[in-house]
């Protein structure tokens, strides 16, 4: 077999052959969030399902960096089908896999495991890396429709990549207790964006997002597990810079309620 001679290599040749990232076993046993599937899909040049047909236990010697707790396996997998490939994929992928041990202390048997793989381009011959050490899940239906609506969302370029807040007011209405905060935000893609706080007595803070010049009733909630949702409950600061009214104490009140509105990233990882 074209990659049998891995376990015989030096640590040094194994590491320049198929670069791997490691993980605490702890934190590989936890299962991803959307924010973790998302941070993979958005860092992934290629996205495969794929079958195990072989795994190869890597020497611990020939392992740099190797965690304790985990065994590190060299996987080769028969291509299923590409969710995201910007060129053709090789039929048959080999990878490096730092997987946690069982209960026993052994590893893992993953031959016949079907798998989501988030991949660096393969070479010619197959050989790739994943893109961290979370980049290797158990396929199921339900992650694979989640992968490809993050997919489809990002190469939209309809939702807007937030870098942070640059300016913020805030303005009481005609009725006691009512106000509107306006917090404008900073996106890679130079699309105007602001993140809206209405306050009615009696009702929960709304909070809305209007994404064009004109901010109106026409601002749209966000749904929770959206592309539009982790870019601004993962990427936003979590208390409002000075430079954007943060000394403000009401202003600065509003945009932690817009945060709590969205909730927390939840990544997993």
């Amino acid at each position: 077999m074209m990659f049998h001679g891995f376990a015989h290599l030096s640590a040094m040749k194994v590491a320049l052959a198929l670069a791997v990232a490691t993980v605490p076993a702890s934190a590989a046993s936890a299962a991803p969030g959307y924010a973790d599937i998302a941070d993979l899909t958005l860092a992934a040049p290629v996205i495969v399902k794929a079958s195990i047909t072989r795994s190869e236990n890597i020497a611990a010697r020939d392992s740099p960096g190797l965690a304790a707790g985990q065994a590190r396996l060299l996987i080769t997998a028969a291509v299923d089908g590409a969710l995201v490939a910007g060129a053709p994929v090789p039929a048959t992928l080999t990878w490096l896999w730092d997987a946690p041990l069982d209960a026993r202390g052994k590893p893992p048997r993953p031959k016949g495991m079907v798998v989501l793989a988030w991949l660096s381009p393969p070479d010619a011959a197959g050989k790739t890396r994943l893109v961290t050490p979370q980049a290797q899940q158990a396929w199921d239906s339900a992650l694979e429709a989640r992968v490809r609506a993050i997919a489809v969302e990002a190469r939209s370029g309809q939702v807007p990549m937030v870098s942070g807040v640059t300016n913020g007011f805030r303005a009481d209405g005609t009725v006691k207790g009512e106000s509107e905060a306006q917090f404008f935000l900073a996106a890679t893609d130079n699309h105007p964006l602001a993140l809206i706080v209405t306050t009615r007595p009696g009702e929960p803070k709304r909070v809305t997002v209007a994404r064009g010049d004109v901010i109106d009733d026409s601002a749209e909630s966000v749904k929770p597990e959206t592309l539009l949702w982790y870019r601004l409950a993962c990427f936003l600061p979590a208390s409002l810079p000075a430079a954007a009214g943060g000394n403000d104490k009401a202003l600065a009140a509003d945009w932690r309620a817009a945060l709590a509105t969205l909730g927390p990233c939840g990544r997993v990882r």
